[in-house]
């Protein structure tokens, strides 16, 4: 197999240097053919080829943005080998950015390999942005998703969304943040775009993937901003104004990660926001029109 050497010393194989000067010549098929070979695929891309991929870009001067665009642009299946191809592209999108080069196209080509349907794709990106966010750009990303929650295209917004929430589970991107406050900016932003899209997107798998991402990101928030318990207040607020049962969902799920031991946070701090939770749940019907059984089983669910 082909070892690019630590990631951030760029390609040390002289097969793929030399395929990547002819690529930027204009003959792209030896480099899609090499990066395609060595790049795995399914749910195990090889990430560090990808971001030796990413480290060599950063070095080049002059513009990449039609190599990336190509590669980037490739529709493989999700389980086929040229599937690697946009993977490469959102590492070396990632390079330009650290190198402050083509940084406009970049992020609008993130977006969309971000909102990707194919998971390989999403996994590269999630990769590629996290390292990017460990390296100080976290505001910056921050920024930019913010931006991505206004686009129309309702799987490319949730899509893009859930993987940079999931970018923020990392404890390193979190300490890498100089202020928390945006980032919860976003975090209820996104919270509220789920809470008010119509009805159709609830069939939508971005919008479900964002709600998968949200416990695990939510729960790094409060341990991370705990010491002035930033995070835990505004986890308080946004239990409190919660309506939407998937929302709910989420949050009740968050509530019962905190409660495990291993978040060092204590069971008082998940029963607190329990209470919260519970307290602006919808009021319940009539009960004099429930309609029999309707409450069975109620005690071994999660809270609505």
């Amino acid at each position: 197999p082909m070892s690019p050497g630590p990631s951030s010393e760029g390609l040390r194989n002289d097969a793929l240097r030399a395929a990547l000067t002819t690529a930027l010549a204009g003959k792209t098929a030896p480099l899609e053919d090499l990066l395609s070979r060595h790049g795995g695929y399914g749910t195990r891309p090889n990430l560090r080829l990808a971001a030796a991929f990413g480290a060599e870009l950063a070095t080049l001067p002059g513009t990449v943005a039609p190599l990336l665009d190509r590669l980037g642009a490739n529709d493989a299946a999700p389980d086929t080998p040229q599937v690697f191809l946009p993977v490469a592209a959102a590492h070396g999108w990632v390079g330009r950015l650290r190198a402050d080069r083509e940084v406009g196209p970049a992020w609008d080509a993130l977006v969309l390999l971000a909102g990707d349907e194919r998971m390989p794709v999403r996994l590269g990106t999630l990769d590629a942005l996290a390292s990017f966010a460990r390296a100080k750009g976290g505001g910056a990303l921050v920024e930019r998703a913010r931006q991505w929650l206004a686009l129309e295209d309702r799987e490319i917004c949730f899509g893009a969304a859930g993987v940079v929430i999931e970018v923020f589970a990392d404890r390193q991107v979190l300490a890498a943040l100089d202020d928390p406050t945006p980032l919860l900016d976003y975090l209820s932003q996104a919270i509220a775009a789920v809470a008010e899209a119509p009805r159709a997107a609830e069939r939508s798998d971005a919008r479900r993937r964002l709600l998968l991402a949200l416990p695990k990101t939510l729960r790094a928030v409060v341990v991370g901003f705990g010491t002035a318990h930033r995070g835990t207040t505004w986890l308080e607020n946004e239990c409190r104004n919660a309506r939407h049962p998937d929302l709910r969902a989420a949050l009740s799920n968050t509530i019962l990660a905190l409660g495990d031991k291993s978040s060092g946070q204590g069971a008082a701090l998940a029963q607190q926001l329990r209470a919260v939770l519970e307290g602006s749940a919808k009021p319940p019907r009539d009960p004099t029109r429930k309609r029999p059984g309707a409450a069975r089983g109620k005690t071994s669910r999660p809270m609505r």
